[in-house]
């Protein structure tokens, strides 16, 4: 798999919205700033890879995560790689037991990205700091997966559960509406034998 290059993804890319406009801006210039932007070191915040897991028909697997207590998409971080698809891929290997071969990219570059506020954690010694999160939508050939010790359950839906269960965090709703955008267009395209897409 080719490196990915994320300061030219995050230049190329064509935010959904003025709130991810903004994550855009606020990404790149985290990484102008810092040198080790990927790394937990960085008390002030640091990169997180993340991806919306779907099969073929446009359903989501979700995660519950296990110390946020809400569903969200699978993610993590980097511990200093800085190549964050491979991150996306490595968390939801091992956030959901699906093996690499099952998995795919199904766009060459992210589908969003979003700046979390952290809240301190005393017990790990850790203060407040932002996940500057870059996330990837990858399709799965299986429906098999195993729950870790992240999460307290893992569930297919459709993506209007999905909308549901994630309601509440900006961040991951617009992923899911991209996701069905792209399934949709996917849909249009095939039947009209054209090769172009756009979120919108």
């Amino acid at each position: 798999m080719e490196k990915f290059d994320l300061k030219t993804a995050l230049m190329e890319h064509h935010p959904y919205d003025e709130c991810e406009a903004l994550a855009v801006r606020e990404i790149l210039r985290f990484l102008n700033d810092e040198e080790n932007a990927f790394s937990r070191e960085n008390k002030a915040g640091h990169v997180t890879g993340s991806a919306l897991v779907v099969d073929s028909a446009g359903n989501i697997l979700l995660n519950h995560h296990r110390k946020a207590g809400i569903w969200i998409q699978f993610g993590g971080h980097c511990e200093g790689e800085t190549d964050v698809r491979r991150v996306a891929l490595r968390e939801v290997t091992e956030e959901s037991g699906i093996l690499e071969s099952k998995l795919q990219f199904l766009t060459p570059s992210f589908i969003d990205c979003a700046v979390y506020d952290i809240p301190a954690n005393r017990t790990k010694g850790e203060p407040a700091h932002k996940h500057y999160d870059i996330n990837f939508l990858l399709l799965s050939s299986t429906h098999d997966f195993v729950v870790s010790n992240e999460s307290t359950e893992l569930k297919w839906c459709t993506p209007a559960e999905a909308l549901k269960l994630v309601a509440g965090d900006p961040a991951c709703t617009r992923m899911i509406k991209k996701s069905i955008a792209f399934f949709a267009t996917k849909q249009k395209l095939v039947a009209s034998n054209q090769a172009t897409f756009n979120y919108r």
